[in-house]
């Protein structure tokens, strides 16, 4: 089927869903009112409900501190976060992958507008190849939500929620931006935004590119002193495609339309041994498109309907030696409908997706069908107690198996005239078998189930605006898994995955924000966070094994971040410290690594000349010169810099 007409399929579908008589329409329903931080709205759990009131701790990245942020993809941005870990094996956009609650990758969820970005080839997405640009705000949920968003959602779940705004600022009816940036490595990257907007219309074009040697410095052991050297075979070219458009077709009806292609041509290093790495490379391209219609029926109704289409590309090559594609199919349609009363909220929904991996190392024929149904509320029987129970049930086509998950929470907030609330909730959540597990040639096992958990968290959280505007959030979150997927080696020498193990994550996080408008020139805000992983494997693969009731490797025992920004009339500073604390290189905990400290930061001015306004930042990464590696092997970059020019009409 031509790509024409699987759009005009996917239109096609959702009007169908489009009730003649309806009215009451908001504009942009998602818009939240944010003069407090406790009034910040949450819609991860499809409730939207108040971030004071929910039932597990959910961190929210703002617009705001994306901008104070250094560097141009999602794991610049997600490193400092206090809810997760990232594992870098370079400069972006070498791989990074994501850890929550002293989870692997595969456990952690990755939405964008609640649309399923994770791999069915091994549940997992590079988070380098997510770009900034057209991200408005990010929210983590520090535990499994299975019971609303299916596989793979065991240690968390980060949902990345696009530009969707109704009005452009300074009522103007188009927008544009431009920037351009030279850095360190030889790096250059341009970006431009066009921005029109009617009176039921709006859209919003961007594109971004980047070019880099990659050839930072870093210096090697080489047993015997540790050397200077610089980073081969690192180069990069990537660039990115976007369009983000409204539609509103009365006061009842609007159609959202998201479409991004990112393309990236990299040279991998690999892991530093002293010689010249081989010519290895690895060409993604990504195309994600979502149509998305809301329909309000009535002031307490409202049908959610949406379609998704993603096809993605990946070869890897070394040299003339080798050359793998593979290619991702996804197909997925989920319609829900939301009903609000006085007392209680509820979302309730199906969930259909087809999946497809075309590859010469999978079975042919690799195919998924996946059914879902959930449902999630939240009850208000007193003003002070909420309850949030949800459950889902998923079945998958290819392993002939269904998972049934659920989660109950609640939120109890003791004094009426403060925003204090107790949080707790417990529930049970799974992840699938990837084709990869299931079906790599040789060694996939077509006879793996599903792994699963269970997951329990209590917490509180405390928001303030008196003399300093802020907020506390601290939890402990539990974690029992089972039925996990390793890959060991068999007899013959060929690797091949069981469900044989089991772990227990027991981990403690607090944050801290702080905001002070000292003046009308004047503001500082400061932003802190700490978190304690225990992570361990509890079963034995072998018999005397030395991995169990050890940490798990590179998850660090404590991890901590501090930010600190200054805004004087149109002058900011940013400062962001991270710590990475005591971890393994091996299973059996042997091999220590050394602690990580980095220091980042930027410092911008504005300038306007009538309608045009001039934003010039300088961004530091690792001012202190810091050498390190966060992945043994994978050296990362001294001290480098990046200066860029933002245009904005």
């Amino acid at each position: 089927m031509s790509i024409s007409k699987n759009i005009m399929s996917i239109s096609l579908i959702c009007l169908v869903f489009l009730p003649i008589k309806m009215k009451n329409f908001a504009q942009d329903s998602t818009v939240t009112e944010e003069y407090t931080l406790s009034e910040v709205t949450v819609i991860s759990s499809k409730l939207q409900i108040k971030l004071k009131d929910v039932s597990t701790k959910i961190e929210i990245i703002d617009e705001a501190k994306i901008k104070q942020s250094n560097g141009t993809r999602l794991p610049d941005i997600l490193k400092s976060s206090g809810s997760a870990f990232i594992k870098s094996y370079g400069i972006t956009p070498q791989l990074k992958s994501i850890s929550t609650n002293g989870l692997d990758a595969q456990h952690t969820l990755i939405l964008i507008d609640g649309i399923r970005l994770n791999s069915f080839q091994n549940s997992q997405i590079d988070l380098s190849l997510i770009p900034l640009q057209n991200i408005e705000r990010i929210e983590i949920i520090n535990n499994g939500v299975s019971s609303i968003y299916g596989s793979d959602a065991i240690g968390g779940v980060v949902n990345i929620i696009t530009k969707n705004r109704s009005l452009i600022e300074n009522n103007k009816d188009y927008k544009i931006g431009f920037s351009v940036s030279n850095g360190s490595f030889n790096t250059k990257s341009y970006s431009l935004n066009l921005e029109k907007q009617t009176t039921d219309f709006n859209i919003d074009l961007f594109f971004n590119t980047e070019k880099s040697d990659g050839s930072f410095e870093y210096y090697f052991n080489n047993g015997s002193e540790k050397i200077l050297k610089e980073r081969e075979n690192s180069s990069y070219l990537l660039y990115d495609l976007g369009i983000n458009t409204q539609y509103i077709i009365n006061n009842s009806n609007r159609i959202r339309f998201l479409s991004i292609y990112t393309y990236q041509n990299k040279n991998l290093p690999g892991i530093e041994t002293g010689s010249t790495p081989p010519k290895t490379k690895q060409i993604d391209k990504n195309w994600n498109n979502i149509l998305l219609s809301e329909n309000i029926i009535s002031p307490n109704v409202t049908l959610l309907t949406s379609f998704n289409f993603q096809n993605n590309f990946m070869n890897y090559s070394v040299g003339k030696i080798l050359s793998s594609d593979y290619k991702n199919l996804v197909y997925s349609l989920a319609s829900e409908i939301r009903l609000k009363k006085n007392f209680f909220s509820l979302t309730g929904g199906y969930n259909f997706t087809n999946a497809k991996l075309i590859s010469d190392n999978i079975q042919n024929g690799t195919a998924r069908n996946e059914h879902a149904i959930f449902i999630s509320s939240v009850l208000s029987f007193t003003e002070d107690i909420k309850i949030f129970p949800s459950a889902r049930y998923d079945y998958i086509s290819d392993i002939k198996q269904g998972s049934a998950t659920y989660k109950l929470g609640i939120n109890y907030q003791p004094f009426t005239k403060s925003s204090f609330s107790l949080k707790g909730n417990l529930g049970k959540n799974f992840r699938a078998p990837s084709f990869n597990d299931l079906y790599w040639q040789p060694g996939g096992n077509i006879n793996l189930k599903p792994e699963n958990s269970f997951n329990a968290e209590t917490g509180l959280f405390y928001s303030f605006n008196n003399l300093f505007k802020g907020q506390v959030d601290l939890s402990y979150t539990y974690i029992f898994a089972k039925n996990k997927i390793i890959w060991l080696p068999g007899e013959s020498g060929i690797w091949s995955p069981g469900n044989i193990e089991e772990s227990i994550s027991k981990n403690v996080s607090l944050n801290l924000s702080v905001a002070r408008l000292i003046s009308p020139k004047l503001s500082l805000g400061f932003d802190a966070g700490i978190k304690f992983i225990n992570s361990k494997k509890i079963s034995e693969t072998y018999l005397n094994d030395a991995a169990k009731n050890k940490q798990f490797p590179y998850i660090p025992i404590l991890s901590s971040n501090l930010g600190l920004s200054l805004s004087y009339k149109k002058f900011e500073l940013n400062l962001n410290y991270i710590h990475i604390g005591k971890r393994y290189s091996d299973s059996a905990n042997n091999n220590e690594l050394s602690p990580i400290n980095t220091l980042d930061g930027n410092i911008s001015i504005e300038y306007k000349l009538w309608d045009i306004k001039l934003i010039a930042k300088l961004e530091g990464n690792n001012l202190p010169n810091t050498n390190y590696e966060v992945i043994p092997g994978y050296p990362m970059p001294l001290r480098n810099y990046r200066i860029t020019l933002f245009i904005n009409y």
